[in-house]
């Protein structure tokens, strides 16, 4: 039993020295080698971390400045001038007047 409570107070000090490593965090060359292996080791581990994040950003940079276009698709950009043709527009007519025109027709083929 005091094996297993001092394997937990050991997680548990490990545990506090990786959080105040993350908070108190100095770059490399600041490090002093005296510092306790688990400080030095998780420092090292937030420099990789960093590492990968400036890289991932600089990718994202680099790839956000083109725009792809579709393969194959030829586009045609026409002039800024030039008039577009109106719309066609049906309109349809209201019943009454439909029947009303239908009545019409009626009595004249008369």
């Amino acid at each position: 039993m005091d094996t297993d409570k001092q394997a937990r107070t050991s997680l548990l000090t490990e545990f506090r020295l990786r959080r105040w490593a993350r908070m108190h965090y100095v770059s490399s060359a600041q490090r002093k080698a005296t510092w306790n292996p688990i400080v030095l080791d998780e420092m090292n581990m937030k420099d990789q971390e960093m590492h990968e994040a400036e890289e991932n950003s600089m990718k994202a940079r680099v790839s956000s400045m083109y725009v792809p276009l579709a393969p194959g698709r030829i586009t045609r950009i026409d002039e800024s001038h030039a008039e577009a043709s109106p719309p066609h527009i049906l309109k349809m007519q209201e019943r009454a007047a439909h029947n009303l025109q239908r009545t019409v027709d009626q009595l004249a083929g008369e």
